[in-house]
């Protein structure tokens, strides 16, 4: 599914493209204005299948290009544009694909395009150009392409500004007319957001009622039920929360993912007869005739149940799915919700309001069958057990979006490898966006995540952080040399650790030491959110992500560094950090009596 061939698919069946406002479309055409006098330089970069090319679409539709290239009658990657400025006229370089369009690995640069890569600098870095560019890259090829232009090419003087660029993700330098939008920073909520609004509006689902009588658009037809999943507004919101935490992991997934994840949900089916592993609508017919609908419940497809390992972790979307290992991890409560719900009195009520009131796949046979097989076999190890455990990892993925959030016992993240993240969006992204601060009780829990981890003690719930380090002044094991002491409540002095929103909306632990900007940021991703709540619940450091544990222990150099330049020399009595009753930190000035 490429831009390039989507027109030909759309006329060779007879239906429209899916389409949407790309997040970035506003922000691409309050720049490029030509009849109001609004040019500059655009590269679009981000990885395959972000719409760097769509937009370029739109924008060569809307400034008088022709239909020829957007219908995908011409391919050529490289087409010049003439528009009128109220200055005059000016030049437009469109540069579709500079994947295509720059010569291959170890290929030399032709004159034509080198000349033109010149030209493109010159209209950057001189004032006033009478020609500009526009350019779709993904973000590998660009910096590659650079590396590869001639040592002496005037255009090679770029190479510097495209690496900073694309390393601390911004948009624009001084004194460069230039716009370089990373699309790889789009949200993936976003995006599935008004993907589900664009798919489920189509007029085509008319189906349901115009050809009911046919089984694979009937109300039993598994497309039936998971169209009507999609509209669900319980599933929607923990689809789009899914996203929402893949965001806030840094995980980016591209709109043509998005897009196969939705249709993958639709009509996922492991025994379909062709590679896409989706069902046709002879297949669909098959389906509800021998009773196997749940073969092809959306609830598994999402997570790309229907597909063969090496088919899902070639895709970005189910590796990152895959991450939140949702339906591999569980409680003992919610297996025997699951197991035992039906029979078991206790259990029955909540059997009967999440499992059993499913309207579209609670009757699964074949879960019904190894259940019983299971139950009643004196060897765990039995033949069978290893398919039940199989289809319990489906059964658990439905359980995962009928629980609601707002039941502890019966937390829905904790069918995840993450089951701090109901609470991470609750109690950190929420408030945040909403321009509140986050409870106190998360941020002391986090802090005391960072002093058990900082000073290899065991620090209780403390309403400060201790900076420490070892013996010989290094960020060892166990840190007992006290240092200084940062309270989570602003002090006159300017000390503080908050949990704030950083520029790039993303939530983050900040240690500010004193008024004159000394502060050190710790991007608060999902996993390190896991990580500290987890080690102020007595994990072992360790034990969870060795990853996540050396980025803490990075975080604890810079924040003493910004301590030793705010100190310098006055460093003060050498003092040891001592452990009281309950987890209590405190500090003793070391003397020696002579």
């Amino acid at each position: 599914m490429y831009a390039e061939t989507l027109p030909s698919h759309a006329r060779k069946f007879g239906i429209a493209p899916l389409q949407f406002e790309h997040p970035y479309r506003a922000k691409l055409f309050e720049v490029l204005d030509p009849g109001a006098g609004r040019l500059t330089n655009v590269i679009l970069t981000g990885t395959a299948g972000d719409g760097k090319t769509t937009l370029c679409h739109e924008l060569w539709s809307k400034f008088g290009g022709g239909d020829h290239r957007v219908t995908g009658k011409n391919r050529d990657n490289y087409l010049p544009l003439e528009v009128v400025t109220p200055s005059g006229p000016k030049q437009l370089h469109f540069i579709f694909e500079f994947s295509g369009w720059c010569p291959e690995k170890g290929r030399p640069w032709p004159e034509d395009r080198l000349e033109l890569m010149n030209r493109f600098v010159r209209s950057v870095l001189e004032p006033d150009p009478d020609e500009f560019f526009i350019i779709a890259a993904n973000d590998g090829r660009l910096v590659h392409a650079w590396d590869s232009l001639p040592t002496a090419a005037p255009a090679k003087s770029l190479a510097p500004s495209i690496e900073e660029l694309l390393a601390n993700d911004r948009s624009q330098l001084d004194d460069h007319e230039l716009l370089f939008l990373n699309l790889s920073r789009m949200s993936t909520a976003v995006i599935l957001e008004r993907a589900l609004d664009c798919l489920l509006g189509r007029p085509e689902w008319s189906c349901f009622d115009d050809e009911a009588d046919d089984l694979a658009f009937s109300a039993a037809s598994p497309l039936t039920r998971n169209y009507r999943l999609l509209q669900d507004p319980a599933v929607r919101d923990r689809l789009l929360a899914l996203a929402d935490l893949l965001d806030a992991n840094g995980l980016h997934v591209p709109i043509r993912e998005v897009l196969l994840l939705l249709v993958n949900a639709l009509l996922g089916w492991s025994g379909a007869s062709d590679t896409a592993y989706v069902a046709t609508v002879d297949g669909l017919r098959n389906l509800v005739e021998k009773g196997l609908v749940h073969e092809a419940a959306l609830y598994s497809n999402f997570f790309g149940a229907n597909l063969p390992e090496r088919r899902r972790e070639g895709l970005m979307v189910f590796r990152h799915l895959g991450g939140l290992r949702i339906g591999h991890e569980t409680t003992n409560l919610l297996d025997s919700l699951l197991i035992f719900g039906a029979d078991d009195p206790n259990l029955q009520a909540d059997y009967a309001a999440y499992v059993a009131s499913d309207p579209y796949y609670s009757d699964n046979p074949e879960f019904e069958r190894l259940r019983r097989l299971y139950l009643e076999a004196e060897d765990e190890r039995v033949d069978g057990a290893q398919e039940f455990l199989t289809v319990l990892v489906n059964e658990r993925r439905r359980l995962f979006f009928r629980l609601p959030e707002n039941d502890e016992r019966l937390d829905p993240w904790k069918l995840s490898v993450f089951p701090s993240a109901g609470s991470y969006r609750r109690k950190v992204l929420e408030p945040l966006r909403a321009q509140r601060p986050v409870d106190a009780i998360i941020l002391q829990r986090l802090v005391c995540g960072l002093n058990r981890i900082w000073s290899g003690m065991l620090a209780g719930e403390l309403d400060r952080l201790f900076l420490s380090t070892g013996l010989d002044f290094s960020s060892a094991k166990v840190s007992d040399i006290y240092l200084y002491e940062v309270p989570l409540r602003r002090s006159p002095h300017g000390d503080e650790v908050a949990i704030v929103e950083t520029e790039d909306s993303s939530p983050a632990l900040r240690v500010n030491l004193g008024k004159d900007g000394h502060q050190v940021d710790f991007k608060l991703r999902l996993v390190r959110y896991e990580f500290l709540s987890r080690v102020a619940q007595g994990a072992l450091p360790s034990s969870f992500s060795k990853e996540c544990n050396e980025d803490v222990l990075a975080f604890k150099s810079q924040v003493l560094t910004e301590y030793y330049r705010l100190v310098g020399n006055n460093s003060g009595p050498l003092s040891i950090l001592t452990q009281g009753p309950h987890g209590a930190l405190g500090s003793r000035q070391l003397s020696i009596n002579l």
